[in-house]
C-alpha cells in the first residue's frame, strides 16, 4: 500500500484509510498477511513523526527508483518471500527510510526531461470537480534559491521537460482527457527557458479548440503581462503576487526580491488591458521581519498599492512554518496567539474597504502542521491520539476538530 503525502495534516487521514482497510496502524503490529505501507511524498522528507506507523518512507522522486522497487517486491513475493524478507530488502535500497537506518539518499529523477512518452488515462466526472483542468509539469526544480521553500530543496536540481513532449502531454489532455484547460505546472513557470515563445506555440495550436492555458507560478522578475495575455486568449488567467514579505531587507533575507515599482508598473498595465481582481500573498514569522510591526507594513503596502492602481485586491496571509532540509529549517515559529492578534488586525484594516477582501489561514493548524514537519518520533503518538479521539480529514476546515487535537 503505497501513500503519497503532500501535505502534512493528511497524517490523519492515512490512518482512516488503514483502519478501513483493517490493516493496523502500528507497523509493529502487522503480521505475515498484511501488506507493507510505504509512504512517500514532500510531507515526508521528515520521516520521523510516521515511522512507527509506516513499515517505510520512500525518500525522493518516484520516477527515479519506486517503479523498480515495487518490481523487486512483486518478484520476492511470487517467489515465496516472507513479509520480512521483503522487509528487509527494502531496508537495503538506498532511498528508503526505516525506523533505525542510519542513512537515507533522496532519489532524484535525471530523466526527467527525456523521458519515454507515457499517457496517463483516469475516470472523467460527470459533475464538475474543483481541480478541472489538465496538468503538464514542464519544469522540475527551480533555478532560484528561496531559503524558506521546501519543495526548492526537495526537488533540486534545475530540470525542463522536453518541447516536443509538453505539446504531446498537451495533446493528449484535450483529446483523450476532455480538458479545455491545461495548467503548465512548475515551481516557478516564468524562469523556463522560452516561456513566451511556449505559450505562443500553444495558442497558435490550442486556441481554435477553445483550449487555455494557465501559468501558476511567476516571480515578479521574470513576469511579463505579455506571456500573460499569451495564455488568456480563450480565458483570462488570474493575476498573482506572492510578495512575501513587504519590505526590502525582508525579501533579501528570503533571496526573494519582489520590487513594489515592478508590481505597481504589472497592474497598471494589466488593468488597462482588462484584469480587474489581483491576489497578493504574505507570510508572517519570517526570520528578517518583525512580528511587532509586520501587520503595519502589510497594511501600509497594500494601501500603497491601491493609491497607485485602484484595482480590486484579495490578500492572503499565512504563518512560516519552517521545513526540514532548508536554511530556515532551525528558524522559531511564530506563536498562535501572536499570529491571530496579526491577523486581526489586518482584517480590521481593511474592514470598512469593500475592494480589499482578506483571509488568512487558521493559526492553530498552521502550529500543527510546524509540528509534524519538524517534529521526532513522539509525533507519531499525537497524530495517533487525535485519530483515536476523532480527528481525520484535518485539512478541511468544515471537519478539523480543533477541541480533539488541544486535548491531545
Amino acid at each position: 500500500l503505497a501513500i503519497s503525502v503532500g501535505y502534512e495534516l493528511l497524517a490523519t487521514n492515512i490512518l482512516a484509510v488503514l483502519d478501513q482497510g483493517n490493516i493496523p496502524l502500528l507497523a509493529a503490529d502487522r503480521g505475515e498477511e498484511d501488506p507493507l505501507v510505504i509512504a512517500g511524498g514532500p510531507a515526508v522528507t521528515n520521516p520521523a513523526p510516521l515511522e512507527d506507523i509506516m513499515d517505510a518512507c520512500y525518500i525522493g522522486e518516484a520516477e527515479a527508483a519506486f517503479p523498480g522497487i515495487l518490481e523487486e517486491l512483486r518478484k520476492l513475493k511470487q517467489s515465496g518471500a516472507s513479509r520480512s524478507e521483503r522487509l528487509d530488502y527494502l531496508r537495503n535500497q538506498p532511498n528508503i527510510y526505516m525506523k533505525g537506518k542510519n542513512r537515507t539518499v533522496r532519489a532524484v529523477d535525471m530523466n526527467f526531461s527525456a523521458r519515454d512518452q507515457r499517457y496517463a488515462y483516469y475516470v472523467l466526472p460527470h459533475a464538475k470537480v474543483v481541480q478541472d483542468h489538465g496538468t503538464v509539469e514542464i519544469m522540475r526544480g527551480c533555478p532560484n534559491g528561496c531559503r524558506f521553500c521546501h519543495a526548492g530543496i526537495l526537488y533540486r536540481p534545475h530540470r525542463q521537460l522536453d518541447l516536443q513532449y509538453i505539446f504531446s502531454l498537451t495533446e493528449h489532455l484535450v483529446t483523450h482527457q476532455g480538458y479545455n484547460h491545461v495548467t503548465l505546472t512548475s515551481l516557478s513557470s516564468g524562469d523556463f527557458s522560452g516561456i513566451g515563445d511556449l505559450t505562443n506555440a500553444l495558442n497558435r495550436t490550442f486556441s481554435g479548440r477553445q483550449v487555455s492555458f494557465g501559468l501558476p507560478s511567476l516571480k515578479i522578475d521574470t513576469f511579463t503581462l505579455d506571456i500573460l495575455e499569451s495564455v488568456s486568449q480563450v480565458r483570462k488567467s488570474g493575476l498573482t503576487f506572492a510578495v512575501e514579505t513587504p519590505h526590502e531587507h525582508g525579501q533579501r533575507s528570503l533571496n526573494k526580491m519582489v520590487p513594489f515599482s515592478k508590481v505597481v508598473e504589472i497592474l497598471h498595465e494589466a488593468k488597462r488591458r482588462g484584469w480587474k481582481l489581483a491576489k497578493f500573498y504574505f507570510m508572517i514569522g519570517l526570520p528578517g521581519s518583525s512580528t511587532d510591526t509586520i501587520a503595519e507594513e502589510i497594511t501600509a503596502y497594500i494601501d500603497e498599492i491601491r493609491s497607485h492602481v485602484r484595482i480590486a485586491l484579495n490578500v492572503t496571509v499565512g504563518t512560516f512554518i519552517p521545513k526540514p532540509h532548508t536554511p530556515f529549517q532551525w528558524a522559531p515559529q511564530v506563536t498562535e496567539e501572536k499570529a491571530r492578534s496579526i491577523f486581526r488586525q489586518i482584517k480590521e484594516h481593511f474592514r470598512r474597504n469593500g475592494a480589499v477582501k482578506v483571509s488568512y489561514h487558521e493559526p492553530f493548524m498552521s502550529t500543527l502542521e510546524g509540528l509534524v514537519s519538524r517534529g521526532d518520533s513522539r509525533v507519531g503518538e499525537l497524530i495517533l491520539n487525535a485519530y483515536r479521539g476523532g480527528a481525520w480529514l484535518d485539512a478541511w476546515d468544515e471537519h478539523f476538530r480543533e477541541s480533539v487535537w488541544r486535548e491531545v
